[in-house]
């Protein structure tokens, strides 16, 4: 089930879908969504600044993960400040799944990616390394 709270800008909350889609299918073409300074945040974990830097935390991050599905929940969209609850299920490198619950809160500039954060407890995905 969908609940859609949206605001008039649909093209910011087109993208943050297209982003999450993007994550699950193409991570070439999800790394193509974030503009050259995007700040990322995934938990407590320090804040990562710049496309390339995202790149490398988010390889180390998925260095055991074999896919993912993001399965929107609730969307929220005010201007170009997007909110969606999500559950995410990995599928680790042994074939094993879980579900972990998360928000992400995506602030879109100029069609890009400037401010990705991920409020989610990522230890369950770092256990299995």
């Amino acid at each position: 089930m969908t609940f859609d709270t949206t605001s008039e800008d649909v093209s910011a909350l087109e993208i943050a879908r297209s982003l999450l889609h993007a994550a699950d299918t193409d991570i070439i073409r999800f790394f193509g969504f974030f503009s050259a300074d995007c700040v990322f945040r995934m938990g407590n974990n320090d804040p990562v600044e710049g496309s390339e830097a995202i790149q490398e935390w988010v390889a180390s991050y998925l260095g055991s993960v074999a896919g993912m599905h993001h399965a929107i929940l609730e969307q929220w969209c005010d201007g170009n400040v997007i909110a969606l609850h999500v559950n995410v299920t990995y599928t680790m490198n042994d074939g094993t799944t879980f579900t972990l619950p998360a928000v992400t809160r995506i602030r879109i500039e100029n069609e890009k990616v400037a401010e990705y954060s991920i409020f989610m407890d990522p230890s369950p995905v770092r256990a299995t390394r």
